[in-house]
């Protein structure tokens, strides 16, 4: 199951280099190694609902498995190049590959780059969260536990060949996201003061829907409530956000972290 990948987009802009060294040269390694390995039964290649591209608005389909591949930057485009790869290993080496695009992960343990934990340390520091442009752009948050039972189904009972869209039911814009949390946080009457605006990326998706049918005749569905889940997230982090040492560069509204600078 191959998890690995530069994932950060506001790092690919800065850092597109080490997104392709990453995501297209180290999956093409361990294809190759799995190519040479006799005993491999299953090569799960885990890619990201963001190869698809911007869902242009709410009355947009949602993106099946066979949607063309419309990636608008630098981390898409090279989780996309890696499928390709996947894909000519399974047609020239007969490599048993499937591949996965899932929507956006929440949950316990992720880096304070990402959106969830980032506003949370953020508040937690009493600082104002960062949003981007208005706020507007949308996300499908899903726990990490539905998406390692989803990984587990796909694992067991997925077919050889095919690819299965990950996705959930809690859409939320960014601002709304930045509100929910700024609640839970018995925050909520100073939410005005704790919400800034912030330039937005060089291209930012409207937003990305996807149908997960497929994975749904197979026996997943989501189990999490959005409110449960992001409550048990701010509690881990309330208590746990330490491990992390200095995650300052983190928390900046564009970050750039530093370890992905080509030397």
């Amino acid at each position: 199951m191959h998890f690995a990948a530069q994932t950060h987009v506001d790092n690919s802009f800065g850092n597109s280099f080490a997104f392709t060294n990453a995501n297209i040269y180290g999956t093409h390694v361990l294809l190759e190694s799995a190519k040479n390995c006799d005993t491999i039964r299953r090569f799960i290649h885990v890619s990201t609902d963001e190869v698809y591209g911007e869902g242009e608005d709410f009355e947009t389909a949602p993106m099946q498995e066979e949607h063309v591949l419309e990636p608008t930057n630098p981390y898409a485009a090279t989780k996309a190049g890696a499928e390709f790869l996947v894909k000519s290993y399974l047609r020239s080496f007969k490599l048993p590959c499937l591949i996965t695009r899932g929507n956006n992960v929440y949950g316990p343990h992720q880096f304070p780059e990402k959106l969830i934990p980032k506003f949370t340390n953020q508040l937690l520091r009493d600082l104002p969260v960062t949003l981007h442009g208005d706020g507007q752009n949308t996300r499908n948050f899903l726990y990490v536990v539905d998406v390692a039972r989803a990984f587990d189904v796909i694992l067991h009972k997925g077919q050889v060949g095919h690819i299965y869209n990950i996705g959930g039911e809690n859409e939320k814009p960014n601002v709304q996201v930045a509100k929910d949390l700024i609640a839970l946080l018995g925050k909520k009457d100073r939410e005005e003061e704790l919400i800034t605006f912030v330039p937005d990326r060089k291209f930012n998706d409207l937003r990305y829907t996807i149908n997960s049918s497929k994975l749904h005749k197979l026996g997943w569905k989501e189990e999490m409530s959005w409110e449960e889940g992001l409550k048990t997230t701010v509690e881990w982090y309330m208590k746990n956000t330490y491990r992390y040492g200095n995650i300052d560069q983190a928390l900046v509204a564009h970050p750039r972290i530093a370890s992905l600078v080509q030397k």
